[in-house]
């Protein structure tokens, strides 16, 4: 009861502390995606990547508030160590849940390592986010991996069968490679695929990357309109989406909701909508221990070997200070999906829609 009410002070008054994080585990990655950020010819993109001992050291200087971490790529599947990393964030804190995100191709590395931290941490939830972009073929062009489209469905499918505390999404990435045809493949992963959790997130400028502009409303349509259609397939039972049998999994659902209407209105035309909590309730964590408020701002707060492995002491600087103070005076806003799923959390605003998602009340 006393750590509800602190985490809920900390969420809505204090903010001073983390409730979520993003760990870019390793930029190493199988696949070399067309609207990728990372920038593969860089020789410094794959340099002092941390240490599975580093890892466990400053994790365990995260936070009391800290419910939640993204470990991410990069593949984060190319790193062998990754099961080691799982462990030390669930040893060393209080969270809830791990989030995985990847491309889906190793699911000889993907499934034992569910089942792991299933029988080892069963009060645990381990969530998989996994990438089709479109049908097999293209799919495979677009990402440059042969054979992964079906690896992903194997992914998901051997996923989906170890149940429990493991859950698994399939992600489409509405951008330039698809646009035209992400709702004939939504229903062929829905009806051929016997894909039940699925939701969509969009393309933005970020790193190397740019959005070609003649595409930008052709993409924001698309994405809203699938997006529709995922949300009356949640309504109709048509998908499950996340666990609708846990409290995580119902407030996911609504939080994607509200998160697909607001980045439909703004994402042509951008324009501040809430306030952003990235560098408060939000991070990044780097692979060379950068810590940034997150991955759009081309701002760093220090890294962590030069701050003894010490989380807080990054964090709660005086630097980190002014940036959250900066961002708030700004109005900083884009489309980033991982920050703003926790300015959907720390807003007032959407609090009575995620009550009643809590109960089971989406709509």
């Amino acid at each position: 009861m006393i750590k509800s009410a602190s985490l809920i002070s900390n969420v809505h008054l204090t903010r001073r502390n983390p409730v979520s994080l993003v760990h870019f585990v390793t930029n190493r990655c199988n696949a070399r995606c067309s609207f990728c950020f990372i920038d593969f010819d860089d020789p410094e993109t794959f340099r002092g990547e941390m240490s599975i001992d580093e890892i466990d050291t400053f994790t365990r200087t995260l936070g009391p508030s800290l419910q939640n971490v993204n470990l991410t790529g990069g593949e984060p599947f190319a790193r062998k160590e990754l099961l080691d990393i799982a462990r030390a964030y669930f040893r060393n804190t209080d969270i809830r849940s791990i989030f995985i995100t990847s491309n889906g191709s190793l699911p000889e590395r993907m499934i034992p390592f569910a089942r792991t931290l299933m029988e080892e941490f069963p009060d645990r939830k381990v969530i998989f986010s996994l990438s089709i972009d479109s049908f097999a073929d293209e799919h495979d062009r677009i990402r440059k991996i042969d054979g992964l489209f079906e690896k992903c469905m194997a992914s998901y499918h051997g996923l989906v069968a170890l149940g429990g505390n493991a859950m698994a999404n399939i992600a489409i990435t509405v951008s330039h490679e698809n646009h035209q045809i992400v709702l004939p493949l939504y229903e062929h992963l829905v009806e051929e695929r016997g894909i039940k959790a699925l939701t969509a997130t969009i393309v933005r400028d970020e790193g190397v990357y740019r959005i070609p502009i003649e595409h930008k409303k052709e993409i924001a349509q698309a994405y809203a309109t699938l997006t529709r259609q995922i949300q009356s397939d949640l309504r109709g039972g048509r998908l499950n989406g996340y666990d609708i049998d846990s409290l995580q999994g119902r407030l996911m659902n609504k939080k994607n909701v509200i998160v697909n209407k607001i980045i439909s209105d703004t994402y042509v035309e951008p324009k501040f909508v809430s306030p952003c909590h990235a560098g408060t309730l939000f991070g990044v964590i780097e692979a060379n221990g950068l810590v940034r408020p997150c991955e759009v701002l081309d701002r760093n707060l220090g890294n962590l070997r030069d701050h003894n492995y010490d989380f807080q002491e990054i964090w709660q600087s005086q630097e980190a200070k002014d940036l959250s103070a900066w961002i708030k005076a700004s109005k900083c806003n884009c489309t980033y999906e991982c920050a703003w799923s926790f300015n959907v959390l720390g807003n007032a605003r959407y609090q009575p829609a995620l009550m009643a998602a809590a109960l089971g009340k989406y709509w």
